[in-house]
């Protein structure tokens, strides 16, 4: 997962076209909400074109719509080819949507020549009913590779209001991300990732969200626009002393588990077995990003 994935409308023609030139390394191209019901069709053509010319280098995923939808093969079917790396599957609630999806995956893939199991899925939970099943979807499929969590949808679900009038996330969203966050970590999937935030133009508020996300333990945030890519980097980055804390606190427990010693005091906290383990994470985080 990248701290960042720009959601691109595929029935815009324009942004398609300049889709390796937006500053973002990861791209949501889509097909769902930001489609409209009368330009499905035309958004399939033009994603599946783009698939095909998108630069090297570009990690292109593409929002389809969800499984209940009667839009969804024909998604699947314009977009399963070489180029695409992995799909976005919105408004999950069960962990036999996943399997079905899946399958239709997999047997696009052998029609169309692409590796099997090569394409990845990520399940976006956007309702109560999706958030209480999260551990089952987590771990419904080899292909998810993460979560992410839509509080628009899933705020909507509850009656509440979106975004918080007070600009403060309720107590039922905030444990709903927690949610998402714990079945993850019981998966062995990677962090979530944050669903957008609306108005492009405040980035005082994306920055508040996106770091409250991060302290809740997601990876990234998804963008709308490409002014939002820098704060979101921004937010999700380790920092330098974050990086040094993990440095000094991995190499102090492989000297002394290499001395026997299971657990050791740095600067007067105590080292031990799940702290290196959070601390090599984060320099494995770090690297895959600074690779990328």
């Amino acid at each position: 997962m990248w701290p960042t994935m720009l959601f691109v409308p595929g029935s815009d023609e324009r942004k398609l076209a300049k889709i390796g030139t937006l500053g973002a390394e990861a791209l949501l191209l889509d097909l769902e909400d930001g489609v409209a019901p009368s330009a499905k069709a035309l958004a399939r053509e033009q994603v599946a074109r783009s698939l095909q010319s998108a630069p090297p280098g570009l990690h292109v995923w593409v929002r389809v719509n969800a499984a209940d939808s009667p839009d969804l093969y024909d998604d699947l079917h314009a977009v399963i080819q070489p180029g695409v790396e992995g799909i976005n599957l919105p408004k999950v609630e069960s962990p036999d949507e996943l399997r079905r999806v899946d399958w239709l995956i997999g047997e696009l893939e052998r029609r169309r020549g692409v590796a099997p199991g090569g394409i990845q899925l990520m399940a976006t939970l956007e309702t109560v009913r999706g958030v209480r099943a999260a551990d089952a979807i987590a771990a419904a499929s080899p292909r998810v590779v993460g979560l992410c969590f839509g509080a628009a949808d899933y705020s909507r679900d509850l009656g509440l209001a979106w975004p918080p009038p007070d600009g403060q996330l309720s107590l039922a969203v905030l444990h709903a991300k927690v949610a998402l966050v714990e079945a993850s970590a019981l998966a062995g999937l990677e962090p979530p990732h944050d669903g957008a935030s609306g108005n492009f133009r405040d980035l005082e508020r994306l920055r508040s969200e996106a770091e409250a996300a991060r302290a809740l333990g997601f990876s990234g945030k998804h963008a709308i626009h490409p002014a939002q890519l820098p704060v979101i980097e921004d937010v999700f980055a380790p920092s330098a002393a974050e990086l040094e804390w993990a440095r000094r606190v991995s190499e102090g427990y492989e000297v002394h588990a290499a001395e026997g010693t299971g657990a050791f005091a740095l600067e007067g906290t105590m080292v031990d077995a799940p702290v290196a383990a959070r601390a090599r994470a984060l320099l494995r985080r770090a690297l895959r990003q600074a690779s990328r």
